[in-house]
């Protein structure tokens, strides 16, 4: 089972994904959080297979996370 993070500051559009890609739950382990500082915890905490990130979000855009995310795990697909 692949391990999906998807980062976004907007809640209606973590919703939205949550709805879109409930037909893929038995194929992937999907976590969504709200912040990229939320995404740095989860990153550290475990492993990931794929980051999915919005590239507009206050305080660290969407680019400045994938540099933080490659630096802690250079593992996943971002």
């Amino acid at each position: 089972m692949k391990k999906v993070l998807f980062v976004d500051d907007e809640p209606n559009v973590l919703q939205g994904l949550r709805r879109m890609l409930r037909p893929m739950q038995s194929e992937w382990d999907m976590q969504f959080v709200d912040s990229p500082n939320a995404a740095m915890e989860h990153i550290r905490a475990d492993s990931f297979d794929v980051v999915v990130t919005d590239m507009r979000m206050p305080g660290m855009d969407g680019a400045q996370l994938l540099d933080q995310v490659r630096k802690a795990d250079p593992m996943p697909i971002r």
